[in-house]
């Protein structure tokens, strides 16, 4: 160890056992201010922008890549790729950050990658006179591994793989972890999810004592609805999170999307009320939120990147339409009123959960105004029923 003011080796052991207890306790303080203080807890900031502007709810509602952090089980939902950085300068000099990446491979199900730190330099250490020794940091970091399929048209199941690792003032943990979660659609507007977060979680110390952590069990439920009071774009969610018998957190949120371009976003947890928008433009979105912090009048900044960056071609491709022969027979059957009324075959959805979307046209409904598809990516799925403003007739 360097900068300690003693030599003799039995007393710098000794030191080294007293700080890290002591800085464990003040580090545990910190976290129950900010989730109960269990080992892990920072895995709790794992969301992005998007969920914290909704109050933390993303169990049913995370259509991009950090469903690997909340719920693995919507990973198999996602129809293109995606990749999703977060970032935030927290109370008590925190710094956090996340990676997420997702991708659809088809038949194969789909897969994601995740890494999230948090991370706090410049901790003092003091040996038991009071005087400072030296300065140290404490990281934190989670790497996810995970795989989600669909079965059926409308229910998935995924699961997550966690390497965990702690640094804290010369001493290291690691241990494993996993997350098992699952979604379901329920017609065209309402999904559910569930989620069980830390199985068989705990971090062993490299400390003479063999320090051992449990990372506390979760289980959450979550709900969103698409096109609430039958107002286009407009999601709410919840999230119930328990631990054991006990209540661990409640989140519940509202999402309105104006033009497909701007988002407005508003929720509330057991932490208290948060806020934030977005931007989204040719595949990339830009999500901003301020979330409350446990301890004291102080929030915190979320800002999140997302890129939509499309999917693999889908099993049947589309093919051109056959150019008609020009003899025709006599007697021509009487079009229906539902017929197409144009010659293109291919669409590009524009709003909801299914945005950026290319399906193949099935029919139309000039009189209702309505128009029924089957997405390219799932040629085996059931037809989706959408107005025609909400699609764009691609060439």
């Amino acid at each position: 160890m360097k900068n300690w003011r003693f030599s003799d080796k039995r007393k710098i052991f000794n030191l080294l056992d007293f700080r890290f207890v002591i800085v464990m306790t003040i580090l545990t303080v910190r976290g129950a201010a900010q989730v109960g203080g269990a080992a892990g807890t920072y895995l709790e900031l794992a969301n992005g922008a998007r969920a914290f502007g909704m109050g933390g709810a993303s169990i049913a509602s995370a259509f991009d890549a950090t469903a690997i952090f909340t719920n693995p089980g919507m990973i198999g939902m996602l129809y293109t790729g995606q990749l999703n950085a977060t970032m935030a300068r927290l109370a008590l000099d925190r710094n956090y950050y996340d990676l997420a990446f997702a991708y659809p491979l088809n038949v194969w199900g789909n897969f994601g990658l995740g890494w999230t730190q948090l991370a706090i330099d410049n901790i003092e250490g003091r040996d038991q006179s009071g005087y400072i020794t030296q300065y140290f940091s404490d990281l934190q970091s989670a790497f996810y591994l995970g795989y989600a399929r669909t079965i059926g048209d409308n229910f998935a199941i995924g699961m997550a793989g966690k390497y965990l690792y702690h640094s804290l003032a010369g001493c290291s943990a690691n241990g494993l972890s996993f997350d098992l979660g699952s979604t379901i659609y329920i017609g065209e507007r309402i999904t559910l999810g569930a989620v069980f977060h830390n199985i068989n979680s705990s971090l062993k110390w490299n400390t003479s004592s063999d320090l051992k952590e449990t990372l506390q069990s979760q289980f959450g439920l979550g709900f969103s609805y698409l096109d609430l009071f039958q107002i286009p774009n407009l999601t709410v969610a919840t999230d119930v999170k328990l631990a054991g018998s006990e209540l661990w957190g409640y989140h519940a949120g509202l999402e309105y999307i104006i033009k497909n371009l701007l988002m407005v976003r508003g929720g509330y947890s057991n932490r208290g009320f948060s806020y934030g928008g977005g931007i989204q433009l040719a595949g990339f979105k830009l999500d901003v939120a301020v979330a409350p912090e446990s301890f004291g009048n102080v929030s915190r900044i979320f800002f999140t990147l997302n890129w939509n960056f499309g999917g693999p071609p889908a099993e049947e491709s589309y093919q051109e339409p056959v150019p008609q022969i020009e003899e025709q027979p006599a007697e021509q059957p009487i079009e229906s009123p539902t017929a197409p009324t144009t010659t293109k075959n291919i669409v590009l959805i524009l709003e909801g959960p299914l945005a950026n979307e290319r399906a193949e046209v099935i029919s139309q409904n000039p009189a209702e105004n309505t128009i029924t598809v089957r997405l390219l990516a799932l040629p085996g799925s059931d037809p989706i029923i959408l107005g025609l403003d909400q699609v764009k007739f691609l060439e």
